[in-house]
């Protein structure tokens, strides 16, 4: 791993401690920082007056101990006085309500009065920071997105307006797509057609096409900033700092498609640890065959009540190395003694002390640093599988007051917690992704499907690739309306049949169930299903959506055996050319079910799953090393059957033997 760090706040603590700071991080093997994200008011006090001879001063200690820096661009925090003299910089909530100064990310990322403030600041900074050569990288603002709310400004509501015409043309043409001809929705005069607010019952395009502008108008405004950074400081990488698994309001392929490498902040105590390596799965996938960086993680714990083991923070960093990440940053140095995150803990104690967090650091960042050129060229983790997830999926199931039901993110991860248990690796793609090299391409509920991704799908069949579809799969064109004609769009003849509809298993018809009165009760019904796979009898049930199907050229594997869809296929196989298609007509299945469909498509796509251990045990291949990391707190033995000797644990006669949180890395 080439950088091991944490974040620095020297505009906090003062310039007096950064020489002794400097000497606990060398001696701790810290060899970058990241600073700046949130100190706008002590680089720029009033408007055009900057300070930043303490940016300086810390770039040149830092540079002494042989620590480089990230910097950062401080927009996620404008200044008091910045948002007092410029009102319209201040977002402005769906009901009207302007925020106010006093959180962060409070600001309109379409005001052209807080662009032209945050260019200034940008430019004057990367300017200035450029002439140190231990300014090894930038991160723009922080964690992008609408943590305080969506801004649905008058500014914000024009440029929506305008990226409307453009991508519509006309009022016909919108209206059209939009499906307005119900309750009365068609728009006659562009400044009618509002942001939407997903509090109220508004047109599910609208929401769509409103989360839509938004993402762009993120990505935009990253765009900004990173060309006055290339223009200043064009050796220097450009990053931002994302969120995961997966981060809804911003297409992080696009955003990230325009940066040099994919970042993601990533405690691992918030997410079960399946969906920790699904989020670094997530983002090794963004850009591929690169490194991504973790730039946030906890050296204690997100949450304050819950210490984790000095053993399970070296855990966590082994796995990130073994999913390929080359920098993991510990947020933060030191325990702050105010603010809104004051109880985050720190590598130092608040009494600037280095304590047990700091000793725990301390061991495993050296551990690593000694095996730093060992792994350095490893090849990265070879995915078998790709798992397709589409931002316009996503933000229909959350524009639709149904269709949400699906839980779509939730199903992504269930299907990855099942390669997690067998230690197949799968890469999480966008639908624009090269297909050549995987052997099994699993769509979750793609409710939509493109032409184009479809065409490239039945090519990567015909070649040999397996093909596991699961849920709602192409009923919906692209502004979330359902499609006049069966499904699945451009997949039929893949899939081998046609989807007219499907019903929701959410029931309140019974005599004590009840939609309003005198309260909301209600049941979740399963459907059974019947049939074989892999030459084995199976049954099972199907919950929360099934599909009404009508086989075309499939071969039947499972029939619904009850309710309404009663000897109707349920899931169905077909073949194109060398490779085979497998749809399931359930957006969910019972766990045995579920298991047994992820081993017969598994199979179908000869992917032999990895070794027998208990869960949360992870084996990871890199080239010619092989990463077993044991997230519990029991003991294990995990048998490889493979020659090779351990470079860190112990290991032999193909066993690997791992203490409580341990790590055995065999190459």
């Amino acid at each position: 791993m080439k950088y091991l760090g944490c974040a620095y706040y020297p505009e906090y603590w003062g310039v007096e401690r950064l020489k002794a700071d400097a000497k606990l991080m060398k001696e701790a093997g810290i060899n970058i920082v990241r600073v700046g994200e949130f100190a706008w008011c002590r680089m720029e006090p009033e408007e055009g007056r900057f300070t930043l001879d303490w940016l300086h001063e810390t770039a040149r200690v830092m540079a002494r101990r042989g620590i480089d820096l990230l910097m950062c661009t401080p927009t996620a925090t404008p200044p008091a006085w910045l948002t007092n003299a410029y009102g319209d910089t201040l977002l402005v909530r769906a009901n009207g309500e302007r925020a106010r100064h006093g959180s962060r990310r409070h600001y309109c990322p379409s005001s052209d009065t807080y662009r032209r403030h945050c260019e200034r600041i940008v430019d004057q900074l990367s300017r200035e920071m450029a002439a140190h050569k231990n300014v090894v990288a930038w991160q723009l603002d922080n964690e992008l997105g609408p943590e305080m709310s969506r801004c649905c400004c008058e500014n914000c509501q024009a440029r929506f307006q305008a990226w409307l015409r453009s991508k519509y043309g006309s009022l016909a043409e919108l209206n059209r797509s939009w499906g307005t001809g119900f309750w009365s929705m068609d728009y006659s005069d562009w400044s009618q057609v509002r942001l939407s607010d997903d509090t109220l019952n508004f047109y599910p395009s609208r929401i769509l096409d409103s989360k839509r502008f938004f993402s762009e108008m993120m990505i935009d405004f990253a765009r900004q900033q990173t060309a006055v950074l290339r223009r200043n400081h064009p050796q220097a990488l450009v990053v931002t700092n994302g969120m995961g698994p997966i981060y809804g309001p911003i297409d992080y392929y696009r955003l990230f498609s325009e940066l040099d490498v994919a970042c993601d902040d990533l405690y691992f105590d918030i997410a079960t640890m399946d969906a920790n390596v699904a989020a670094m799965n997530v983002f090794r996938s963004i850009k591929p065959g690169k490194r991504y960086w973790i730039t946030e993680t906890g050296s204690g714990a997100l949450d304050h009540n819950k210490p984790p083991h000095k053993d399970q923070f070296r855990a966590w960093a082994w796995s990130g190395l073994a999913h390929g990440a080359d920098a993991h940053l510990i947020f933060r140095w030191r325990t702050c003694l105010s603010g809104q995150e004051q109880e985050l803990q720190g590598i130092l104690e608040h009494s600037g002390e280095p304590r047990h967090r700091y000793q725990a650091v301390k061991e495993c960042f050296l551990e690593l640093t000694k095996w730093r050129k060992d792994l350095a060229d490893l090849p990265l983790p070879e995915a078998p599988v790709a798992i397709v997830q589409d931002y316009n999926v996503l933000w229909g199931y959350e524009s639709s007051c149904v269709g949400s039901a699906v839980r779509y993110p939730e199903l992504i991860y269930r299907l990855h917690r099942e390669l997690y248990r067998r230690h197949v690796v799968a890469d999480i793609i966008a639908p624009d992704r090269d297909l050549s090299g995987y052997r099994l391409v699993i769509l979750p509920s793609l409710v939509m499907i493109g032409d184009d991704f479809a065409a490239r799908l039945i090519r990567a069949v015909k070649s040999g690739t397996t093909v596991l579809a699961v849920g709602q799969t192409g009923m919906r064109d692209f502004n979330g309306n359902y499609l006049a004609e069966p499904g699945p769009q451009h997949l039929a003849d893949l899939l081998g049949v046609k989807l007219h509809g499907g019903m929701y298993l959410d029931s309140h018809v019974g005599p004590e169930e009840a939609l309003m009165f005198p309260k909301h009760m209600d049941s979740s019904l399963s459907v059974s299903l019947a049939g074989e796979l892999g030459g084995a009898s199976i049954r099972g049930s199907a919950l929360v959506w099934i599909g009404d199907l009508e086989l075309n050229d499939g071969r039947v594997l499972l029939e619904f055996t009850g309710d309404t869809y009663r000897g109707q296929p349920a899931m169905v196989e077909n073949q194109t050319g060398k490779g085979r298609a497998v749809y399931a007509a359930a957006a969910s299945l019972d766990d045995e079910l579920f298991g047994g469909l992820i081993d017969y498509s598994l199979a179908l796509s000869e992917i032999e799953s990895g070794p027998v251990t208990p869960l949360h045990v992870e084996v990871v291949e890199r080239g010619p090393v092989t990463f077993v990391v044991n997230h519990t707190a029991e003991a294990v033995k995990v048998r490889l059957n493979k020659k090779g000797r351990a470079l860190i644990g112990s290991y032999a006669n193909g066993c690997a033997d791992l203490p409580p949180f341990g790590v055995c890395v065999v190459r």
